[in-house]
This record gives structure tokens, sequence and C-alpha cells, in this order.
């Protein structure tokens, strides 16, 4: 597949797909017994999606009140960046930054890269065991940082929301609804998992 070109999945990468989606950890044969795809048109396909970057497997542990309980606190921080900063500025920044410091894995749930009115939108979903410690995360090491490569003025604004619970990730994964034993509930319906 060429940069920029749109991947199409034929209907077998779809039923795969789907497969994968209900449980990440089905094997290929138990992927050719349930669909009644040869097992060998099963891996040829999976391989295929891994090798395109259209299909990436990774884990969540869920650190929250319903997981481990090491985290009470997450919030959400939209951080509007000042005209004169480049996308691709930013991504290096954010590249260069994620292999320097170990907390970010910590507390670091997700980050997005955006816009809004003409500026650059960074979105960092922070956790920690409370609220406050949220607050100096952001304050005393995100922020500085954000201005030391950017200049004292780069942070326009930002928004805080303050997350309760997580309702859906990634279209079909509902914690609370359809999911159970660390994958979707095989009695969950299949015509509600979206592929496309």
């Amino acid at each position: 597949m060429k940069e920029g070109e749109k991947y199409i999945l034929d209907d077998q990468e779809r039923v795969v797909v789907k497969e994968l989606i209900k449980n990440p950890r089905i094997s290929d044969n138990q992927i050719s017994f349930n669909t009644s795809i040869p097992l060998k048109t099963v891996n040829r396909k999976r391989k295929n999606l891994e090798l395109n970057g259209c299909l990436r497997y990774f884990a969540e542990l869920d650190n929250n009140e319903t997981g481990t309980k090491i985290f009470s606190g997450r919030h959400m921080y939209i951080i509007k960046l000042a005209h004169g900063i480049s996308r691709k500025e930013l991504i290096d920044f954010l590249k260069q930054n994620s292999s320097k410091n170990k907390h970010k894995a910590r507390h670091i749930h997700s980050s997005y890269v955006g816009r809004s009115g003409g500026n650059l939108v960074l979105v960092k979903l922070i956790e920690s065991r409370v609220s406050p410690d949220i607050i100096e995360i952001f304050n005393c090491d995100i922020v500085p940082e954000i201005r030391q490569r950017f200049g004292e003025d780069a942070v326009v604004n930002t928004d805080v929301i303050h997350i309760d619970e997580v309702f859906r990730l990634f279209h079909n994964y509902m914690p609370f609804v359809n999911m159970k034993d660390g994958k979707i509930d095989e009695h969950w319906n299949d015509e509600l998992v979206f592929v496309d």
C-alpha cells in the first residue's frame, strides 16, 4: 500500500478483523474454525493487515476504580497552542519527549493532536492517584516542557475535564456493557461489532 492511499478491507478481511475485535487473543486456527475461511488465508490476511499498519494490538490495564484502583484521578487537558507552531514541530517534540521520561508512560493515558479555530490543540488524558497530583504533573512538567520548546506564550488556553467513567473505546469496547473476561462477551450481537 502506498503512503496516503486508502485501504479498503475485502469481505474476508472484515470477517477476520471482526473476530479479532471480539477476542484479540484468538488464534488463526480458531478464526478459521469460527468463520470457515481457510487457515492459510486467515494467516495471510492478518499478516497483510499488520504490515500495512491497519491492524495493531495492545493491552490496557485498568488502573482506575473499576480495576487495580491505583489511580482515582483522571483529567482530560485540552491545550490550545499559539499560532506559528506547526503540526510537524509539535509531533517531533512529542516523539522526542515520549522516550525521555518514565512518568509519562505512568501518568499519560493517551494524547491527541488536533485543531481549533486555526490553532493546534494538544489533548492529554492524565491519570494519577489523586486529582492534585495531576495538576502538579501538568503545571510542573508538561507546561514547562512546552514553553521551553515553543516559547513562554506557547500555551494560549487550557480547558480541563474531569473524567468519571470510560464508556466506549475504539468503536466496539464498552467495559460496563459488552466486555467480560478481558474481551467482548461471546453473547454480544455480532451485528453490533463495527468493522469498515
